[in-house]
């Protein structure tokens, strides 16, 4: 069971540790490689596995701009839960953004952690201004009597398994891309809120969910995907676009589940998105509308998943 954490004394570290630093945001097979590692080195050694992240994204602590993530740290947990580690630290990334690499290592890893091993991707980095990188990692840890392992980067069909690249297909709708990295469909979680019921007129009622701000913007058009209420998996159609004429900024997400007519309304789904199906289409009335879901929903039936 993963032991969630934002204190150090809660961490069990008598016996030392192996700990692996990262963002973590996406989990991708990248981060699962490395993560394997760690729990084996762990394993090894006899001592617990800790992944050293932070409670909010660096780039958003000390930039107006940010970075939109993949995930809330709610569905990191599970995500890191299911890896099978021991720990998940989160750390508050100002109270260490100061610290020097050599500082970090010696006061956070050595100090705090009792560290025995690190495991950190290639492309990695540590301490002020992300001055530490993987080459130093490694001399320090001949300095403070700790192993270090790097970890290099995984490759799908010739991408590079990284967040960056979850990213920049998520904004072009290409969720066929990003399954291959994450090495499952991306999904977003959350409570059905109610509506105009317009849907239900014509025999197409949605279960709209408003997407987390902080998370990466969906491209808007009409997506295939699979619905998940109470651990049943059903197929859908997913619409991502705008709430509203008078904010054409917030977003929500709009699911016909197929085949499923129960109220959903204050219930929590997590739609999975498996591939684009089209853009948005003008219609003059409403049954040209009817006649592209129809067409829309043939679709989905009859494709795989």
């Amino acid at each position: 069971m993963l032991t969630i954490c934002a204190d150090y004394k809660k961490v069990n570290s008598e016996a030392g540790t192996v700990v692996a630093i990262g963002n973590f945001d996406g989990v991708h097979k990248g981060h699962k490689k490395l993560l394997g590692i760690l729990k084996d080195k762990a394993k090894e050694k006899g001592v617990p596995s800790v992944v050293y992240t932070f409670l909010e994204h660096p780039k958003n602590v000390m930039s107006q701009i940010g970075q939109k993530l993949l995930y809330t740290n709610e569905v990191k947990e599970k995500l890191i839960a299911d890896t099978g580690v021991h720990t998940l630290f989160f750390e508050d990334f100002l109270a260490v953004k100061d610290l020097e690499a050599e500082e970090f290592v010696s006061e956070i890893l050595v100090n705090k952690f009792n560290i025995k091993a690190a495991v950190i991707g290639a492309n990695g980095r540590f301490g002020k201004r992300s001055q530490g990188n993987a080459e130093l990692l490694k001399k320090l840890g001949k300095q403070h009597g700790f192993e270090v392992l790097v970890v290099e980067p995984v490759t799908v069909d010739g991408i590079i398994c990284s967040s960056t690249e979850v990213r920049n297909a998520i904004s072009h709708g290409d969720f066929e891309k990003c399954e291959k990295i994450l090495g499952k469909p991306y999904s977003i979680k959350g409570t059905v809120i109610g509506d105009k019921h317009l849907g239900r007129t014509y025999g197409y009622p949605t279960a709209n969910i408003i997407p987390d701000e902080r998370c990466v913007t969906i491209k808007g058009g009409v997506y295939a995907t699979n619905t998940q209420v109470n651990g049943i998996t059903y197929k859908s159609i997913t619409n991502v676009g705008s709430t509203s004429f008078d904010n054409p900024e917030k977003m929500r997400i709009e699911t016909h589940i197929i085949d499923f007519s129960k109220d959903l309304y204050g219930r929590e789904i997590t739609v999975e998105f498996l591939y684009y199906m089209r853009g948005f289409k003008n219609f003059t009335n409403t049954e040209e509308l009817k006649l592209q879901l129809d067409e829309d929903k043939k679709e989905r039936k009859l494709g795989g998943r």
